[in-house]
């Protein structure tokens, strides 16, 4: 067990060093990189807002039903009437 402290010691001492010593890296980001991010930016923009629109349009459609219900306007077994307007039809 102390031989295994001993060498992730080491190994922490030498990651530490080779951190301390390394050398600048020279990147180029081109042009095709920067439309990379741009579209992906656009693409969680988009979702983000689809995902927004559909959760607070099926709150509000629940609420208004609620509502209607609750204002005596549809029937609370779902049918809203149907079966009177099919009757007047025929």
């Amino acid at each position: 067990m102390r031989r295994y402290a001993e060498l992730l010691l080491l190994v922490f001492a030498a990651g530490i060093a080779l951190a301390l010593t390394s050398s600048p890296a020279a990147a180029y980001l081109g042009p095709g990189g920067g439309l990379s991010f741009l579209t992906t930016v656009l693409a969680m923009f988009a979702a983000f807002s689809v995902s927004t629109i559909v959760i607070v349009r099926r709150q509000v459609r629940a609420a208004k039903k609620w509502l209607d219900e609750r204002r005596g306007k549809s029937k609370p077994d779902g049918n809203n009437g149907q079966e009177e307007r099919a009757e007047d039809k025929r």
